[in-house]
């Protein structure tokens, strides 16, 4: 598996395999430029909500990264864009554009105060949770804890998903991984170390001695200079005259 930061697709360069029959739908699976499995790593992301239940299953996250929402909205227009160009090989049709436009199921996104939420699906069989979700430390935690938190994900976006009446581009969150955004290391307890030469404020009279001395010896020097120069145009002066 190679991830690739979102940032770094070339979406023009996707490809899609023909329809492929899986249960009651069709799958179109998505690969890169090199025919891999297209995995994303996300932006720095907070979580707002986690859902596992019998009828859904998904992370509710908040960005105000509009770069990765654009990302995602390309990714759909591409899909419309493909199953239209595509549409008369993979469906022995062709169908009018604004037919796929409609059919086509686009990821839920809202906006507010240039604040975005979304949910992402997470994989889960037989109730049990299926991708990894790890610590800032790389140690391997539930997935309550990543609550209200920081996180970067591996989105593993699997191609289009085809119904009778619609079609989406099928994907699912691979990895999580909390974060620390933190600007600042704090420290909690009272740290300062109390000795009482730290406390003294009487200022060291050795403070600045050997700059002082080093400057006042420059001064000599040049007073040195200026006086045989003045010296030497005296005596030329003499000899002039």
């Amino acid at each position: 598996m190679t991830t690739v930061p979102y940032k770094d697709v070339t979406i023009g360069n996707l490809k899609f395999t023909n329809p492929e029959r899986i249960d009651n739908s069709y799958i179109c699976n998505l690969y890169d430029n090199d025919d891999k499995l297209l995995y994303i790593q996300t932006p720095i992301l907070n979580v707002n909500d986690i859902v596992l239940s019998d009828d859904n299953n998904y992370i509710d996250i908040n960005t105000n990264n509009k770069h990765f929402i654009d990302f995602l909205l390309d990714m759909d227009e591409n899909c419309i864009k493909c199953t239209y160009n595509n549409s008369e090989s993979w469906f022995k049709k062709e169908i009018p554009y604004d037919a796929v436009e409609n059919m086509y199921s686009e990821k839920d996104i809202y906006e507010e105060n240039k604040n975005y939420q979304l949910k992402l699906e997470l994989p889960v069989i037989d109730n049990k949770l299926q991708c990894n979700v790890f610590n800032e430390n790389k140690e391997i935690i539930d997935i309550d804890e990543i609550k209200n938190k920081n996180i970067v994900m591996i989105i593993h976006f699997k191609g289009l998903r085809i119904l009778k009446n619609s079609f989406y581009l099928d994907l699912y969150v691979n990895q999580i991984k909390v974060v620390n955004t933190d600007k600042y290391n704090i420290l909690d307890k009272y740290s300062i170390i109390d000795d009482q030469s730290y406390m003294d404020n009487n200022i060291d009279e050795n403070i600045f001695s050997q700059e002082i001395s080093e400057v006042l010896l420059d001064k000599e020097k040049k007073l040195t200079i200026e006086q045989k120069i003045s010296k030497l145009k005296e005596e030329l002066n003499k000899l002039n005259n």
